[in-house]
């Protein structure tokens, strides 16, 4: 496997370097690593670049958002395969090799993923999924693996055949959040995937902003839209569709719950009785529940739910 490796970087130049070395201190090596600042003003792509890596290439541009990034270092790839790897987070020593084993096991794998951790103030936690049972195997369904569980893939996780992400069209730029699901569920639509649980990724939450963009979204994450597209389009599996559906309830319930978190009752309740996605179910009944306690033990309740979660 000739794998290029894509690190999307805007203002992360603390965490910058980590990343690329955890790349370059892999058991088996990458073909290439390109790191695309999107009009960084912390000077990230200059530290890299001080280091003087070998097979280490800095694209430098204007500030056009973290799928242009991601879409660049694409084309710029001259590996068969990309991996891609948030400037925030980093690799196991083995990620690369868990990726080629994967691949000797699933040939007709076109996405490959392994396993990865959560890093918080109080130490790792891993990232569990109780839909994936086996060790490793193909992800038969991909929406119900994403249903009340960590999500099977992320955007560390992940290596693909380049020209399947080429033919999908690559990350939509029109999209500020759920922009690498769209593309995860685009390719798990038409291709196999195969995975492996054992972790080699680990998620940087302390250094990651990707919540806060989360709280900012009253309304639920577009991506929604482009699901419900592919939907539309038939392009959605016939077995996959219940799931799709429980899991455009169950990301519309998410938003409902930040909106109770944050004390912004009104959207919870717009939400609750118009959404269109929405189900009738214990989820649904209990935020309307939620709905006459004060926000503070709605904080405590839906935290004590989500550490519950089965």
């Amino acid at each position: 496997m000739n794998i290029s490796v894509v690190i999307p970087l805007f203002n992360k130049a603390e965490h910058v370097v980590r990343a690329v070395e955890s790349v370059l201190q892999q058991t088996v090596p990458v073909k290439e690593v390109i790191v695309v600042d999107d009009g960084s003003e912390d000077g990230g792509a200059t530290k890299v670049e001080s280091l003087k890596y070998q097979n280490v290439l800095i694209h430098r541009q204007a500030n056009h958002g973290v799928s242009h990034a991601r879409n660049v270092g694409i084309s710029l790839a001259s590996g068969d395969f990309v991996a891609f790897l948030d400037a925030d987070d980093y690799w196991l020593p083995n990620f690369i090799a868990l990726i080629t084993e994967l691949r000797q096991l699933y040939p007709a794998g076109k996405l490959l993923c392994t396993g990865y951790e959560f890093k918080t103030k109080l130490g790792t936690k891993r990232a569990i999924n109780s839909k994936l049972l086996a060790p490793h195997g193909l992800i038969d369904d991909y929406f119900r693996a994403c249903c009340n569980e960590d999500l099977p893939i992320t955007a560390s996780s992940v290596c693909i055949e380049k020209n399947i992400l080429e033919e999908v069209g690559g990350f939509p730029e029109d999209l500020k959040l759920g922009e690498d699901q769209v593309v995860w569920a685009m390719i798990a639509c038409k291709w196999p995937i195969a995975y492996v649980q054992q972790s080699a990724v680990v998620y940087d939450l302390m250094a990651s902003s990707s919540d806060q963009q989360r709280i900012d979204y009253v309304d639920p994450s577009p991506h929604l839209a482009a699901f419900k597209q592919l939907e539309e389009q038939s392009l959605v599996p016939d077995r996959m569709l219940n799931s799709l559906h429980y899991l455009q309830h169950l990301t519309v319930m998410s938003s409902i719950r930040s909106n109770l978190i944050h004390g912004r009752k009104r959207q919870a309740i717009r939400l609750l009785l118009t959404h269109t996605m929405l189900k009738w179910d214990f989820y649904r009944l209990s935020a309307f529940l939620l709905l006459l306690a004060p926000t503070s033990l709605n904080i405590w309740l839906l935290n004590k739910a989500k550490s519950l979660r089965v």
